[in-house]
């Protein structure tokens, strides 16, 4: 089982202008499901040249993954398990290039949590077909939506992966 590689201790990365992103943030709600499945795939896709972090909007502090969202993510061999939930600030917010978030009322709540963020926050789902774009919580959903969450967070980490790596022009 691959297990996602732990966060350097290191300050976020200083970005050139016209260059790709050295941090990125990934927010939802709780910081429960969606983000840490997400954090660990586009840490998977990117590789060590690019730091990713979750955070939520809503979170509680120090949580576990949700069971659920472990299992779906041990299916495909990544071990989410020493993720913990925490609550996005502004400051982290704002020490990152790229912020991806699940939906577009969590696109406006990170604007106005840190105005400073304006057009660096976009849905991650934001190369994925209109009607697809945003991904819902599976939290208290049934079983099967943990499954169609991770199944639209995969297209859209591959999406983004393609575009961060042709912008850093790698393969």
């Amino acid at each position: 089982m691959l297990t996602a590689p732990p966060l350097p201790a290191k300050p976020p990365m200083a970005r050139q202008p016209g260059s790709s992103p050295g941090s990125i943030l990934v927010l939802c709600q709780g910081n429960y499901c969606r983000s840490p499945m997400a954090e660990a795939l586009l840490r998977a896709a990117l590789g060590p040249g690019i730091r990713v972090e979750s955070a939520g909007l809503g979170a509680r502090e120090g949580y576990a993954p949700h069971p659920r969202a472990i299992q779906v993510m041990a299916e495909r061999g990544i071990d989410i398990t020493r993720s913990r939930s925490r609550q996005v600030t502004p400051a982290m917010a704002l020490a990152a290039d790229l912020i991806l978030v699940m939906d577009r009322d969590q696109q406006d709540r990170c604007v106005a949590l840190a105005p400073g963020t304006r057009g660096r926050v976009h849905l991650l789902g934001r190369w994925l077909a209109p009607g697809r774009q945003e991904i819902p919580d599976p939290l208290g959903q049934p079983d099967r939506a943990f499954q169609g969450a991770l199944e639209l967070i995969i297209q859209s980490v591959a999406a983004w992966g393609d575009r961060l790596r042709q912008h850093r022009g790698t393969p």
